[in-house]
């Protein structure tokens, strides 16, 4: 009896101290290798905490459009059913409801609205899609102006104004998407006054239809498609004053764009072969919405499969996060993101819902790993790559880390290996050809040695030839008289 006491009370003794089950995540981690296979991978965000409109302590959130979230931790969100914008405190608690305000003494409310932009002093711009205009909200909710349809001549006579997305940059600067209008973005001064379109999309064609609108009538080429450019769908600002843009067409090789302010397209990317534009399936991802993170970090939403993918300023794919499914973690129809600190937020419309989401051991490395780099501290960036293929052997960019690491640190031979792994073709060239000239330099008595050597031996042993053959015709013309 004693002895099965004992027994069972060791038993429950390796119950209690045996690790818990491992949650299974709602979703799997990959990226895609440099032969563009997509390549199994460690988690890098799981889902925190979400929250509802309702479990807030508000109305459920009919058609949520879009998200905002403040350096304050503040989170701002837009209704675009209910023409209302509730402001969430950090802890998630209701701290404001916007909806009617009044102008000029006379009660006004907002129509559709499709987009909003929240500056560092509070104000909260709205893109009043359904009312043609802008709406300037001070802090506290009170209106402070409206801009309307932009005026200029360069506009056709029939031109209408639907803003769907807006920012603001540190000059004050509005920068507006409207829907329709294919001549790029809206900017418009500090004062409100339109001042032109930048960064217009380059025209898509089809070179069959280019054919026949070349052969055909005046009467046919007018019931032909048009040649437009794509218009835009989203923009986002990031620290340096650049906007960041996405369109939807999957057809589209570069639907990300970095817009300096002259409206040029300076997006970097170091692989042509694999840009970014999501998934690299028969289905292409179409890109909803875009937020720099910072470090040249930005993430894409993806709401073909719902799913956030990050890149780094060399346009590299460093992780994906979430998909389309009823868990927690997952989404319907997911139309807005947003980063506050090293968190990751999504909107979902249909689910009237945000998630949170936080960076797992993986997710931390990789970002701290990546964010060291590109501030030029490649050594420190190179041990935390060492850490990440510890728990991801297969992470090409680890490798590629350590191996410009390695190249910088003049160890040439070292990182040929690493820069292989990590398929990386250009930086692997130019650690070839300083290692072939270091070693050349390095052997290069050696090698003169074995040269000269070599064509002294050359030399005496022709002299001895010749010689031998002199002697040998001395000795048949003495034989011979």
């Amino acid at each position: 009896m004693k002895q099965a006491l004992i027994i069972l009370a060791a038993a429950l003794l390796l119950a209690s101290i045996r690790p818990a089950a491992a949650t299974a995540a709602p979703y799997e981690g990959y990226v895609y290798s440099w032969w563009g296979e997509a390549v199994h991978s460690p988690i890098a965000y799981l889902p925190s905490r979400s929250i509802t409109g309702q479990e807030a302590g508000g109305e459920p959130w009919a058609a949520a459009n879009d998200l905002f979230a403040a350096a304050d931790g503040s989170l701002y969100v837009l209704d675009s059913g209910s023409g209302t914008i509730t402001v969430l405190d950090r802890e998630w608690q209701i701290k404001d409801r916007i909806g009617a305000f009044e102008q000029d003494g006379a009660p006004d409310s907002f129509r559709n609205p499709e987009g909003l932009f929240v500056t560092p002093s509070g104000h909260i711009y709205v893109a009043d899609t359904d009312n043609s205009r802008i709406v300037e909200l001070g802090p506290g909710g009170e209106f402070v102006r409206e801009i309307g349809a932009p005026q200029s001549d360069v506009l056709s006579a029939g031109f209408t104004f639907f803003p769907r997305k807006v920012i603001v940059d540190k000059a004050g600067r509005i920068y507006v998407i409207a829907r329709g209008v294919f001549d790029g973005i809206i900017e418009f001064d500090s004062d409100g006054v339109f001042t032109g379109f930048m960064g217009t999309n380059r025209v898509a064609f089809d070179p069959i239809d280019l054919f026949w609108k070349t052969v055909s009538t005046q009467e046919q080429r007018d019931k032909m498609i048009r040649f437009v450019p794509i218009e835009f769908n989203n923009l986002a600002l990031d620290g340096e004053g650049f906007i960041y843009t996405t369109t939807a067409d999957r057809t589209s090789l570069s639907p990300v764009k970095r817009l300096n302010p002259s409206g040029i397209d300076v997006l970097r990317v170091t692989d042509a072969y694999l840009p970014p534009i999501g998934d690299y399936a028969r289905v292409r991802s179409t890109f909803v919405d875009i937020d720099a993170v910072g470090s040249g970090v930005y993430r894409t939403l993806d709401s073909t499969r719902g799913r956030v993918f990050t890149y780094n300023e060399d346009g590299s794919l460093l992780y994906v996060v979430g998909g389309l499914g009823n868990q927690r973690g997952t989404f319907r129809n997911p139309v807005s993101l947003a980063n506050h600190g090293d968190r990751l937020l999504v909107l979902d419309r249909d689910l009237g819902r945000i998630t949170e989401f936080a960076p797992t051991r993986f997710g931390e490395l990789v970002n701290e790993a990546n964010a060291l780099y590109a501030g030029g501290k490649h050594h420190e960036a190179a041990e935390l790559w060492q850490e990440v293929i510890q728990l991801d052997a297969n992470y090409e960019m680890a490798y590629v880390g350590i191996g410009k690491s390695l190249l910088r640190q003049g160890e040439f031979k070292q990182a040929l290996t690493y820069l292989k792994l990590g398929n990386d073709r250009i930086y692997y060239s130019k650690a070839l050809a300083k290692y072939r000239r270091e070693y050349m330099q390095e052997n290069f008595g050696f090698y003169m040695t074995i040269l000269l050597a070599t064509l002294l031996a050359i030399l005496i042993g022709r002299g001895l030839v010749r010689r031998q053959r002199k002697e040998a015709k001395a000795h048949a013309v003495t034989q011979g008289s």
